[in-house]
């Protein structure tokens, strides 16, 4: 395993771990998250405590539109919102309400430094999770190190 990817793996076991903290915070909820099935879809709705929120420091960037002279206009989202799947595939977490946030997926046709242009994403304007990322995709899959 690469360094890169020991590091990913790191961040989302420490992650469970923040989240599972976070379970006795709000005496109302008693999960940190609450996952929930989107209609017509496999990707669930990820719906955190306010609590979850401030631990992980959850922040998002609109998606902003970009023309380069000659080419088709693009989407460009910061880097730190790309998230990897195991199979290579490429996603970004949206924030679709208050608190919660879906997994949607994105082509990256080119990395420039902290900036990713995509051919297909979310729409301009859409608030992506820059900080955080990682974390809410250890949450989806019940990454927590546990048994």
């Amino acid at each position: 395993m690469s360094p890169k990817h020991l590091s990913v793996a790191g961040l989302v076991i420490g992650a469970a771990a923040i989240l599972a903290g976070c379970a006795s915070a709000t005496p109302a909820q008693t999960s940190p998250a609450v996952i929930k099935p989107v209609a017509g879809s496999a990707i669930p709705q990820l719906q955190l405590t306010e609590r979850a929120v401030q631990r992980l420091g959850i922040v998002t960037q609109p998606v902003r539109p970009v023309t380069t002279t000659g080419q088709p206009a693009h989407e460009v989202i910061p880097y730190s919102a790309v998230v990897y799947d195991t199979d290579g595939s490429t996603w970004a977490y949206v924030n679709t309400a208050a608190r919660t946030y879906e997994r949607k997926p994105i082509a990256v046709t080119e990395i420039d430094g902290a900036t990713a242009l995509l051919s297909a994403g979310p729409a301009v304007g859409t608030a992506v999770v820059t900080v955080g990322a990682a974390e809410l995709l250890g949450t989806e899959y019940d990454i927590s190190g546990e048994e």
